[in-house]
């Protein structure tokens, strides 16, 4: 059987974009982006670093500074117009005036000061297609990302203070973090967008795998030995975040948002922070009385005439339960809570059956699948006729992807958001 669906869109931005967890990466969002549905996205990131090797050495008076090289690696993502081979994106860096807390928490509106009057770099260009093939270092392997030449003598009026500081300090790993502030990457110009935007990592485990700068120097005018001394951002005592911001003024998303409809017959889904869906089934009480849920799934099906082929959809799609009051005991209407189907959290085995992926149905229409078995027997058991979700994306990459759909009111009901219940019915001898 097929239940109905009430849904709207809403604007989501409620997400850490701060996260440093063990196994996942960091990956960041830098530069302009305009979506012919989703309008604009304008990302930077900042980031501290830390020493890596001699963290106590400041450099000889007799030393001169021969280049240093901001490097930003590419995570191997890009969203957007990937098919557009002329699109670039100018990058600047900056020296960030105000202090990174390691155990603070920032979101996608967060943002501190740069001192723009001394930029660390001129304007970088780009072309985003090749950012893949854009630099190759040995072993054979290709490292591919930014490498942001940086104004030596820009750079080190910010390096020496923290080096000397290190230098006359019992903790000097630490002491350097405190005193130097930490690096933005941003768009050079805001007012010009492109066709896509890359997403960058920040850590990695070699020079070349994460985010950095490297100086290259040389002791005395007669040495002709190159040394070099690098900086990077470390997970473990570097703090980050990526600000990102969404601008959708006179784009159809805005419509979606601002709707006033009793239930839409279009929503639309991104990577927080972004459009994202809110969505009640009702009619629970109508599924017989004594049977056995074979499967509860929420489908979401992709509208074809506002998703071009250019723009990659979400990667898996998430539930958050909305208590009502009812369902579930002992949680207020409101408030979010986690779905039987996603539990225990501390398994990856649950999402087995929750999937949120992409499919291609028999009827040849791609849709997103949900499984919410437990969730629909929950509900039963309670005598709850409505259940209430949020729907968002996943928190790899900030704000990317693109997802118009078929809401709850959509004309065609092959593509109508839904909740398809299949069971069987006991025998009684």
């Amino acid at each position: 059987m097929s239940l109905g669906c009430i849904t709207h869109t809403y604007f989501d931005d409620n997400i850490n974009t701060s996260t440093n967890i063990s196994g996942i990466s960091s990956n960041q969002a830098i530069g302009n982006f305009t979506d012919s549905f989703f309008g604009t996205i304008t990302a930077a990131t900042y980031f501290q670093l830390a020493p890596e090797n001699a963290p106590g050495a400041v450099f000889d008076a007799a030393a001169t500074i021969d280049s240093i090289i901001l490097i930003v690696p590419y995570s191997g993502f890009t969203d957007g117009d990937t098919t557009d081979v002329n699109a670039t994106q100018t990058y600047q860096a900056f020296y960030v005036t105000d202090t990174l807390g390691y155990y603070s928490t920032y979101f996608p509106y967060s943002s501190k000061p740069v001192d723009v009057s001394v930029p660390l770099s001129a304007p970088v260009t780009v072309n985003v297609h090749q950012l893949k093939d854009s630099v190759t270092v040995v072993n054979p392997r290709n490292k591919s990302g930014l490498r942001i030449p940086l104004k030596i003598s820009n750079f080190m009026s910010k390096l020496n203070p923290a080096l000397t500081a290190a230098y006359q300090s019992s903790t000097a790993s630490t002491t350097f973090v405190s005193k130097f502030g930490g690096i933005c990457v941003r768009p050079a110009d805001t007012r010009k967008t492109s066709t896509a935007i890359p997403y960058f990592r920040l850590d990695g485990s070699t020079d070349f795998d994460q985010a950095g700068v490297m100086i290259y120097y040389h002791e005395s005018s007669a040495d002709s030995v190159v040394d070099s001394m690098s900086f990077s951002y470390q997970p473990t005592g570097c703090a980050h975040f990526n600000n990102v911001t969404k601008s959708y003024r006179g784009y159809p998303i805005s419509n979606l948002i601002h709707s006033t409809q009793a239930n839409d017959s279009i929503i639309a889904l991104q990577n927080q922070p972004g459009g994202s869906i809110d969505i009640k089934v009702y009619g629970i009480n109508s599924i017989p009385a004594n049977v056995v849920i074979n499967k509860a799934e929420l489908q979401l099906s992709v509208l074809p005439v506002f998703n071009p082929l250019k723009y990659q959809g979400p990667e898996r799609i998430y539930p958050t339960g909305v208590g009502n009051g009812i369902y579930p005991a002992g949680i207020i209407a409101g408030l979010e809570y986690i779905v039987e189907d996603q539990k225990p959290i501390t398994s990856l085995t649950p999402y087995n059956i929750l999937d949120g992926r992409l499919h291609v149905l028999p009827n040849g229409v791609s849709t997103y699948t949900i499984g919410l078995p437990r969730e629909v027997i929950a509900s039963i058991a309670a005598k709850n006729d409505t259940l209430h979700f949020k729907l968002n994306g996943t928190q790899d990459f900030y704000g990317a992807f693109h997802l118009v759909a078929g809401g709850g009111n959509y004309s065609d009901s092959t593509y109508r958001a839904k909740l398809i219940v299949v069971y069987s019915t006991l025998k009684h001898n």
